[in-house]
């Protein structure tokens, strides 16, 4: 089960260093609810309906290339944008 991305954005710094076939499968194991390097804890908080209902869901992928990257989805309910998804360093954070 995949879950909308909605518009997506990138940092500067990954724009500027990460081949957009990097991004674009990063952004497609994110949709398709591979967590990537999260402990336990962490993609099963993604997984369950309350953190659905904050409205946020992240993922964070070990690169071996170009590091940990970090993929975010912000579901602003009831706003007109609709969810939002950033794909970052950890340092642009």
């Amino acid at each position: 089960m995949r879950h909308s991305l909605g518009r997506i954005v990138a940092t500067a710094a990954v724009a500027a260093f990460v081949p957009h076939a990097v991004i674009t499968g990063l952004l497609d194991r994110h949709a398709a609810r591979d967590w990537g390097d999260l402990d336990a804890d962490d993609k099963a908080a993604n997984d369950a309906d309350a953190s659905h209902a904050e409205g946020r869901l992240f993922s964070s992928y070990d690169t071996p290339e170009h590091g940990t990257i970090w993929v975010i989805t912000e579901d602003l309910r009831g706003e007109a944008d609709g969810p939002f998804t950033t794909v970052l360093f950890p340092d642009d954070y």
